[in-house]
């Protein structure tokens, strides 16, 4: 039979369990015995283009953007429970002999554990009942619309991160042996590193259906019936314009081509994901085979439609996903630099940057300018489009 989306999905999901939700965690492990402190920010996180990437794969749409994300959410949600389940076996520390914290009293008092055979082993009963508000926060994301979520569901990773850390702190305090083997440490670092969606999920599509989009979008709202012909600078107008502009393109109830409705529906369903799963959930837009200004622009007027984008150009913009534009031939190396020197020179766009994290990925391509110009070639304008983006940004670090 033929291999489809969910099958790459779940392939790929295999290899996590025994490969970076085990060795992850490690990694941070060796570098705060290093540093001699605890490191509190993952800066070391996983991300994947599988059931995101569009570019070529028409097959890719927004259920499979939406498949993606619930079956990491699954496997990172498992892997949480199965590890509680480890240390509620683990620590059975009585009250009779041991003192804990107000603040895991507090833990216990929220907990429904009733079993009598654990009625004086609070830190069994504390972790049973965060294992009940993660079971409810996994519940909850999986049925997201079909019913209320659980009031015992957590709002967020850090909620999970502060009750596991009241179990650490108490134990510090009061056990400190009981945490010589490591694994609640190791939970609290899997968290903060993999949250509740285990891998930002990159949205990738090409340059010239996003036009595509836009010319049906404009020449429906009267706004320009032929985009796609016109020059750069008036391109950069009209996109300019409508991010200028608090009003949306999209006329509702208008009947859409497959491909605008398709394309808008991985913008919408990208923002509701981003709403369950946190911001880390989804954070770049790549746009293959960008040539020109206009083409991180369309991406941005399609995440206004969507609600991606908020406010306007004009004034207090912010976008929860970053364009990442791709340069791929030889040609388009050459000229990576004077397009993002000219994208940072509108109006409003450094502005919006820094309010949405202040970050800006840039793809050189490897491949395409290798079948362009040959690896010794390639190789030399990878080299010198990445030396002279990064003095660029160098530069305008410091503005």
């Amino acid at each position: 039979s033929t291999l489809t989306v969910a099958d790459e999905v779940e392939n790929a999901l295999s290899y996590y369990e025994f490969t970076f939700v085990s060795e992850i965690p490690k990694i941070y492990s060796q570098l705060e015995r290093a540093l001699g402190k605890e490191v509190s920010s993952a800066f070391l996180r996983m991300g994947q283009w599988i059931g995101g990437d569009r570019d070529g794969n028409p097959n890719v749409d927004a259920s499979c953007l939406e498949y993606a994300m619930r079956s990491q959410a699954h496997l990172i949600g498992q892997h949480y429970l199965k590890e509680i389940a480890f240390l509620v076996r683990e620590l059975s520390l009585s009250d009779f002999l041991v003192n804990v914290s107000d603040d895991l009293k507090k833990l216990v008092q929220k907990s429904s554990d009733t079993n009598p055979h654990r009625i004086n082993e609070p830190y069994r009963r504390a972790l049973v009942g965060t294992a009940e508000r993660i079971t409810a926060t996994f519940n909850a994301l999986e049925n997201f619309g079909k019913s209320a979520p659980s009031q015992l569901a957590y709002s967020d990773p850090k909620q999970f991160i502060a009750d596991l850390e009241v179990v650490r702190d108490s134990l510090e305090t009061y056990s400190p042996q009981a945490l010589a083997d490591g694994r609640l440490n190791t939970l609290i670092r899997s968290v903060r590193a993999f949250g509740f969606h285990l891998a930002t999920i990159d949205l990738r599509q090409s340059s010239d259906k996003h036009q595509e989009v836009i010319a049906e979008l404009l020449k429906v709202a009267q706004i320009e019936s032929n985009y796609a012909n016109l020059s750069e600078e008036q391109k950069q107008s009209i996109l300019i314009s409508a991010l200028g502009d608090i009003r949306p393109l999209v006329i509702t109830g208008h009947q859409y081509s497959d491909l605008a409705k398709s394309e808008l529906a991985v913008f919408c369903t990208a923002k509701q994901l981003l709403s369950l799963y946190g911001h880390e959930s989804i954070r770049h837009y790549i746009i293959s085979h960008t040539e020109s200004v206009s083409d991180l622009l369309e991406v941005l007027v399609l995440q206004k439609e969507a609600g991606i984008f908020t406010g306007t150009l004009k004034s207090d913009c912010q976008t929860k996903i970053m364009v990442s534009p791709l340069f791929e031939t030889i040609e388009d190396l050459r000229n990576s630099t004077s397009i993002m020197e000219a994208f940072y020179a509108i109006p409003g766009i450094l502005g919006l940057v820094k309010r949405s994290g202040a970050q800006q990925d840039i793809v050189l391509g490897y491949s395409d300018s290798n079948k362009d110009g040959g690896i010794v070639t390639s190789n030399w304008e990878l080299y010198c489009a990445e030396v002279a983006l990064s003095k660029v940004f160098a530069l305008g670090s410091t503005q």
